[in-house]
């Protein structure tokens, strides 16, 4: 993955987005602690819903947790939602229009949160009951026998002093990082934590299990940098996700993630690694799930014809694993994962729904040289709007880095709200799943997935990690209006690798998460 640091969004509900607003709503929609519920939705002045995004907490845990989940017995108490939700649909014809996302600026947005049905008990209350706490069965594979918990803070770093943080989390983005795993400057910063990215891919897999398909789903990891998420989608047994292809313009992190995934034992028939611009690959080389480039007719009849076709890159068999050009894409792809940068760690100063996709997301089209080391601050997993003091910034200082957000890309680029339009495209299933900056703004996102041809709901994930959010992904391409159905309980999933009491210092997390919410 590249990028990986997010923010708590408010409560959700339904809004329209800025451009259809008074000036009122708009206030509301911008400010920081609104709530989207706010806007006054008429059902039958206003009708249903465009899009509603169902937005769905889910707890992880990776260590000896502070607070203990305790699954709520019984149907939820929280009302049906005051609005229809309707199922999910896609355009098909859309994806071949030009998409301007302004053009559903007054479509109707719905944000509603799916009721979450758990309590958290501070450890300390239960161990002096002595109550046992129920908790599920693992979902993840056990932790190396490092200790109780994925936290060191007694091994010296040996890298640079910047990453000391990084470094006594590193079982926490690798399991098996002290095994070997390696990581570029960029990827302590941006890979997805194990269990995340672990919890992620089995989203997947169980989808392709529902689903017609034979022979299992293959899925292109658009971003893939040093592997976290290639590698989780390449554990999901084979007749659900039967090969993963990673793609990254960086040939060291692509040989960075084939040497993570043997630590793995991933099998080299279920992954392999593309040399490629993912833009590229998704706007030309795959329509409907069918590798076009060369198909002439098919290319013409897509619009697709690229200009000219990337330079050609050599093939290298990197630890047991390929590694190439276009050469080694699949004749289909049924999923596509993105996780592209955001713009780096200063989107904060958007405010906690100031991301847009179209707006703020910049990804080049081409391969450029790396800039300074000072401006090549990448998103940060352990960062937070918590890590700015309230009067860091000067008002006007501020407001120029807003200004200013992501401003160092000016042409030969792609928004992120056209990422997802190419992705809707390439794929058979429609399905695509995107990281994003969790505070990024829920109606913008609505109108993204409306201009790439998605209809009736999509799914905003929160990935809570020991009970702190942690990021965000967005699912679009399959129904989520049950997951909103107030006569079935709604239980927070409950993942725990490991014991829930403290068998540790309880500074775990506190290293790092000291500056998060």
């Amino acid at each position: 993955m590249t990028g990986a640091a997010r923010s708590r969004s408010p409560n959700g509900g339904r809004s329209r987005s800025p451009k259809g607003c008074g000036k009122n709503n708009r206030n509301k929609h911008h400010n920081a602690n609104s709530n989207d519920l706010h806007h006054h939705y008429n059902p039958k002045k206003d009708g249903p819903p465009d899009i509603t995004v169902v937005v769905n907490r889910v707890d992880l845990y990776d260590s000896a947790a502070h607070i203990v989940a305790v699954a709520v017995d019984g149907p939820n108490q929280h009302p049906a939602p005051p609005y229809p939700v309707q199922p999910f649909n896609f355009d098909k014809n859309r994806h071949a229009k030009s998409i301007n996302k302004r053009k559903f600026a007054d479509c109707l947005v719905a944000i509603q949160r799916v009721p979450y049905s758990v309590k958290y008990v501070p450890c300390e209350d239960l161990l002096a009951t002595h109550e046992t706490v129920p908790l599920p069965p693992r979902a993840h594979s056990p932790l190396p026998p490092h200790g109780e918990s994925v936290v060191d803070n007694t091994t010296p770093n040996p890298y640079d002093k910047s990453i000391d943080k990084y470094w006594a989390q590193r079982r926490r983005l690798f399991a098996k990082f002290d095994q070997g795993i390696q990581l570029d400057s960029e990827g302590w910063y941006s890979v997805t934590p194990e269990i995340i990215a672990d919890h992620v891919a089995h989203r997947v897999g169980d989808l392709a299990a529902s689903s017609s398909t034979t022979g299992g789903w293959v899925v292109l990891d658009a971003f893939c940098g040093c592997g976290g998420n290639g590698i989780a989608f390449s554990k999901v047994p084979a007749d659900r996700i039967s090969l993963v292809i990673c793609v990254d313009t960086d040939r060291n992190k692509l040989r960075m993630a084939a040497h993570n995934a043997a630590l793995y034992h991933i099998p080299p028939s279920q992954i392999v690694f593309v040399e490629c611009n993912s833009i590229f690959i998704l706007k030309h080389c795959y329509r409907n799930g069918e590798f076009i480039l060369d198909q002439p007719d098919l290319l013409i009849q897509a619009g697709a014809t690229p200009p000219q076709l990337p330079s050609p890159v050599h093939t290298e068999v990197y630890e047991g694993y390929h590694i190439g050009g276009i050469n080694m894409l699949p004749r289909r792809i049924d999923v596509v994962f993105m996780d592209p940068p955001w713009g780096g760690v200063d989107y904060e100063v958007l405010g906690k729904n100031g991301y847009d996709l179209e707006k703020n997301m910049k990804i080049r089209c081409q391969v450029c040289l790396e800039p300074d080391e000072k401006d090549t601050i990448k998103d940060d997993f352990f960062d937070s709007f918590a890590t700015q003091p309230a009067n860091t910034h000067h008002k006007s200082g501020k407001a120029k880095k807003k200004a200013n957000f992501n401003n160092n890309i000016v042409d030969d680029y792609v928004n992120g709200a056209d990422m997802l339009k190419y992705a809707a495209a390439a794929t058979s299933t429609r399905l695509v799943l995107y990281d994003l900056p969790r505070n990024t703004n829920k109606t913008s996102l609505g109108q993204s997935a409306l201009a790439a041809g998605y209809r009736g709901n999509l799914k905003l994930e929160e990935h809570f990690l020991n009970g702190r959010l942690k990021t965000v992904t967005a699912y679009f391409g399959t129904d989520f209006s049950k997951l909103l159905d107030s006569t079935e309980t709604n239980q927070a999933e409950l993942h725990q690798p490991a014991s829930p009491y403290p068998t540790t210092d309880q500074s775990d997390d506190d290293e790092a998460d000291n500056e998060k919410e």
